[in-house]
């Protein structure tokens, strides 16, 4: 016999669902508006958000992007995984969260439109994901806290980006709101020294409305401070686990960070990207976590016989 407990549990799993996509759909609504895309893509943006396809059609021009707006998504799991305490909320969850998806995917396609089949494979990975790392949460508390580091540095992030883009424009701002932590993972990586790389014609720089693309224009060693912060406070939580926890971290940013837009007409056909080494990452990473624990480890031995 089903409790009430276990009923009232799965009701508020639905409504974390139901206000995740809520938080997703709104926070994508401002950024898209900011770019001058208008309210026709949301639906495809969100889609991108959770792992999902999207394709461009206008007049006689066609393509497709690739690209997932992290700011969406840490929105998103954020909302859905913080009230995910137990198993009864996470069954109401994943089945909100399911029924969205399909609500998203029947959506009528305009001028950007969501590729059905694919994202129904990446918004169900994009769930397990989240739900996985979640649970993952109740039991370890170094997991607890490297989230709590990497989600600490994506929310300073997206404050930074958005105030010091506030005077440059609507665009430069959407960008903030959408990407903020793309950018991040970008900035995190290169600065310990992993390649990313642009592709396409050689724009002239006044044409890149997100400041010369980035972090990839930018100087390094800001990049590389950062870095060591954000991998000695994840050395801290994740002791001998760090090496790992990072080689992982770092592997998933340079394959998340980066974007890739392909356009056609007629014969003619124009690709731009961006994009991380994700073998180079790993191996980064995994120096970088070694040497960070090995630090953090050693600071601890000093101070305890200083005591």
């Amino acid at each position: 016999m089903v409790s009430r407990g276990s009923i009232a549990g799965v009701a508020v799993g639905i409504a974390a669902g139901v206000g995740a996509w809520g938080v997703m759909v709104g926070w994508t609504l401002l950024g898209v508006v900011l770019l001058g895309l208008g309210g026709g893509a949301v639906p495809a943006a969100v889609a991108l958000a959770v792992g999902g396809d999207a394709t461009i059609a206008r007049d006689q021009l066609s393509g497709s992007v690739s690209v997932v707006p992290l700011g969406v998504s840490l929105a998103g799991a954020i909302v859905f995984a913080v009230v995910l305490t137990s198993w009864p909320r996470v069954v109401g969850g994943a089945a909100a969260f399911v029924a969205g998806l399909v609500v998203l995917v029947c959506l009528p396609g305009g001028e950007f439109a969501v590729r059905g089949g694919a994202t129904l494979v990446g918004g169900l990975v994009w769930l397990v994901v989240v739900v996985a790392v979640r649970v993952a949460m109740w039991w370890l508390p170094q997991v607890r806290g490297v989230v709590a580091v990497l989600l600490g540095a994506a929310g300073v992030a997206t404050v930074v980006g958005v105030v010091g883009s506030a005077a440059a424009g609507a665009r430069v701002l959407g960008t903030m709101v959408l990407a903020a932590p793309n950018l991040l993972c970008v900035a995190l990586t290169r600065g310990l020294g992993v390649p990313w790389s642009a592709t396409g014609p050689d724009l002239p720089r006044a044409a890149v409305d997100t400041g010369s693309f980035g972090p990839l224009a930018a100087p390094v060693w800001p990049m590389a401070v950062v870095a060591v912060v954000v991998v000695a406070l994840v050395a801290v939580v994740a002791g001998w686990h760090t090496p790992w926890v990072v080689a992982g971290c770092f592997a998933a940013m340079a394959a998340l960070g980066g974007a890739a837009v392909e356009l056609r007409a007629g014969f003619f056909a124009l690709e731009l990207g961006v994009a991380g080494e994700v073998p180079v990452a790993a191996v980064v990473g995994f120096g970088a976590g070694l040497v960070g624990c090995l630090l953090v480890a050693g600071g601890r031995y000093w101070h305890r016989r200083r005591a």
